[in-house]
Parts: structure tokens; C-alpha cells; sequence
């Protein structure tokens, strides 16, 4: 039997109203320190937390780092009310293990062009967005980003400030605590990769450019969405608030970065009676950077022109719209 996620419509953005806690879903079994304590590896330190306000309402993100002056997120994350930035005020990026509310001020919020014209659709796999900040941040590097390593089958660590919660629970906080967590990267768009149970996951209609990993729970493999069906030892799933940030891989002994947050979906009911909670059996969708590599740099100027010999071309949508605060 083959099971069509396209169909369900169950996704769900991971921006959220502006709080203070904890970020993704961990393993029951696993104390919640091991993944506070992955989020401050230095290597993590270009991810930080975004805040904005459209109209009378707070909202708060993730994002990374990928030069002094700019930020890689979601296009949902700067998309304001008509997907090309309208209504974004107050922008601010800022650091460190907790939201703290200081931060740079954004100048600029730029959706990709490809997100705006396509109205937010999720299975065209073009939610980016970049923020240009008013002043470089320079006591911390910018992370590094990949556009050639084959990503499939490999463990990747998702960070941010998301929501928290276990996989028994799904998300049952608030945001504000940076947490790092891992999981092997099992299907990107277009695949129809066998869930525990033996089934397909169908995944067709949704761009290859989608990364998907979902979150397996131990030992009961029946519950796998889709890809290996034992939990890694930090098994994780990004949470609401975990939108822009970031999936790093290691790469020859280095991190980069190759994903970022998109959003959360579920398997159709009976099989999932809960939504994208972030329980058990959910899925993450992540947006891989590797098709993007020209429209960051046509933006940002990064990466430098000596790597573009190493990116997948990806065209498409590069004309953009600039919204100054």
C-alpha cells in the first residue's frame, strides 16, 4: 500500500508568537542536557534567534549566520503578509544559549523569488529568505555552507530555538532555548521511501529539493515515517520557533551547513490521530541549500566566486524584492 503525505495537508509552519523557553522534540529516554549541551558547540554558534513584529504581534525564528552581515532563514520567516516582506517591522538577530531580546537590527528582509511568486508553497521547496543586518557581527564565524556532498543516508544536526517537548509528548513549551539535536536525513521530494510498517510514503509533487528526515521512536519501528527505523542517540525534530534554522553535516572533519528549516508534517489520518505535533512518527522538511548556492551569492556576494564551480545551478526565481524596515 502506498500512502500519499502530498494529500493529507498536514504541515505546519515553524515561526511562532514570540515566548520564552525551549527548542525541538527530543527522545524520552534521553536526558535533555545531552542536547542544550550540543547547542553550544562553537561550531553552532552562527545559529542565533530572529524577532520581528507584523502589526501588534511578536513573532520569533532561527537563522544562521552566513556572513558578517547576513542571515539565512525561511522565506516564511520574512515574508510578512503578502510573501515579498510587507508589514515586517523590528527585526533584530541576536545570540546565545536563550533569547535574551538583544540583538543586531535587521535593514533588510528578502524573501526568495521563488517563494513569493509561488504564494508560500511549502512542495516547491523554496523557502528561504536572507536578512541583511546594520552592522557585522565579528566575534563569531559565519557558518560554512556545502553544495556538493551527496546528503542522503547522512546524520545532519538541526538547530534552534523552537518549541520543546518529547516524542512522547510532541511540543508542549514555549521557544527561546537553543537546542541541537540529530537524525539521519531519509528522503528528499519526489522519493517513496517504505515506512516501518512496510508501506510508501508517496512524496511525489513535492520538489526534490526538500530534505526529510522523520522521528523515530525506540524500539518500536512500526511507528518509522520513513528511512532507518532505529533512532540515532540524539534522535530529534525541529519544533515551532525552529523556522530558518539550521541542518549541518560533517564534512571531512568540518561542519557546514546544507539545510534550512522549513516545516513540520504528519502522516495522514488513522495513521496519525495527532498532526504535526512533534511526536513520534512526525516528520521535518528542510530545505537544502545546495540548489540555491547562485542566489546567495547574487545577494550576499557569499559564497566567494572561486566556489561557484562547486555549486548545483539553481536559477530559477532569482529575482528578488527588497524591504527596507
Amino acid at each position: 500500500m502506498r500512502i500519499p503525505l502530498i494529500y493529507t495537508g498536514v504541515v505546519c509552519f515553524l515561526s511562532g508568537s514570540l515566548h520564552v523557553s525551549q527548542a525541538g522534540t527530543i527522545r524520552h529516554d534521553v536526558a535533555d542536557s545531552f542536547y542544550t549541551s550540543l547547542a553550544q558547540q562553537s561550531v553552532y554558534d552562527s545559529v542565533g534567534f530572529l524577532t520581528w513584529s507584523i502589526g501588534s504581534i511578536g513573532y520569533m525564528a532561527s537563522g544562521t549566520l552566513i556572513a558578517p552581515d547576513w542571515v539565512l532563514t525561511a522565506g516564511h520567516v520574512v515574508g510578512g503578509t503578502d510573501d515579498y516582506g510587507a508589514g515586517v517591522s523590528g527585526m533584530i538577530f541576536g545570540r546565545g544559549p536563550t533569547y535574551s531580546g538583544i540583538g543586531i537590527t535587521a535593514t533588510e528582509w528578502i524573501p526568495y523569488g521563488g517563494w513569493s511568486s509561488s504564494a508560500g508553497n511549502l512542495w516547491a521547496g523554496v523557502d528561504l529568505g536572507l536578512v541583511h543586518l546594520s552592522q557585522a557581527i565579528t566575534d563569531v564565524a559565519p557558518a560554512q555552507m556545502d553544495f556538493s556532498t551527496s546528503l542522503l543516508g547522512l546524520r545532519g544536526t538541526s538547530v534552534g530555538y523552537g518549541r520543546s517537548g518529547t516524542g512522547l509528548t510532541g511540543m508542549n513549551t514555549n521557544h527561546g532555548t537553543k537546542r541541537a539535536g540529530q537524525n539521519l536525513i531519509d528522503a528528499q521530494g519526489g522519493m517513496s521511501p517504505t515506512m516501518g510498517d512496510g508501506r510508501s510514503l508517496i512524496l511525489s509533487g513535492i520538489s526534490p529539493t526538500v530534505l526529510f528526515y522523520d522521528f523515530d521512536k525506540p524500539p518500536e519501528s512500526v511507528l518509522s515515517s520513513m528511512g532507518s527505523t532505529a533512532p540515532v542517540a540524539l534522535e530529534y525534530l525541529i519544533g515551532s520557533g525552529d523556522s530558518g534554522g539550521a541542518l549541518f553535516i560533517e564534512v571531512d572533519g568540518m561542519t557546514k551547513l546544507v539545510g534550512v528549516n522549513s516545516f513540520l508534517a504528519s502522516l495522514p489520518y488513522p495513521l496519525d490521530t495527532t498532526g504535526p505535533s512533534g511526536d513520534y512518527g512526525d516528520l521535518a522538511g528542510v530545505v537544502s541549500v545546495q540548489s540555491f548556492g547562485n542566489w546567495i551569492y547574487e545577494v550576499t556576494g557569499v559564497p566567494e566566486p572561486s566556489a561557484l564551480s562547486l555549486l548545483l545551478l539553481g536559477l530559477s526565481g532569482l529575482a528578488m524584492v527588497r524591504r527596507r524596515k
